[in-house]
């Protein structure tokens, strides 16, 4: 229970810094080539092409978490630590705002994929066991 715990602290964590990054590269101040760059890396992360295909076993995937953690490390180094700092400040505030209305879109989403689960479920068994006459 401690470590669903601590990942659920994690996870949040990473969403504000995620956001604050968001917030931080919209921000007046900092040069034009910082949201190209987010821009470039996102845009790289998503992207089925890549400089070594996925389907080669491990570098497939390396070569997309090196790419994507370098490019992120570099925005966060152009990024000045006091806008950083500020756009933190402002993440952290408007997540923990969001928690309750987040809460209830999960069970949205939750209760979504129960219903698509028992649907599956009635379908896959009317195909087993239906007799046809």
């Amino acid at each position: 229970m401690m470590q669903l715990t601590y990942l659920r602290q994690k996870a949040h964590e990473m969403n504000a810094e995620i956001y604050a990054l968001y917030l931080s590269a919209r921000h007046p101040e900092v040069r034009w080539y910082v949201p190209l760059l987010l821009a470039v890396v996102i845009g790289y992360a998503i992207s089925p092409i890549d400089f070594i295909p996925d389907l080669v076993p491990v570098f497939g995937f390396i070569d997309d978490v090196v790419l994507v953690a370098l490019g992120i490390h570099a925005a966060y180094q152009l990024v000045s630590k006091n806008i950083l700092g500020q756009a933190r400040l402002q993440a952290y505030e408007v997540l923990s705002q969001e928690n309750e209305s987040a809460m209830k879109a999960y069970q949205i989403v939750g209760y979504a994929w129960v219903l698509a689960a028992a649907v599956m479920a009635i379908l896959v068994y009317k195909l087993l066991f239906m007799t046809v006459i």
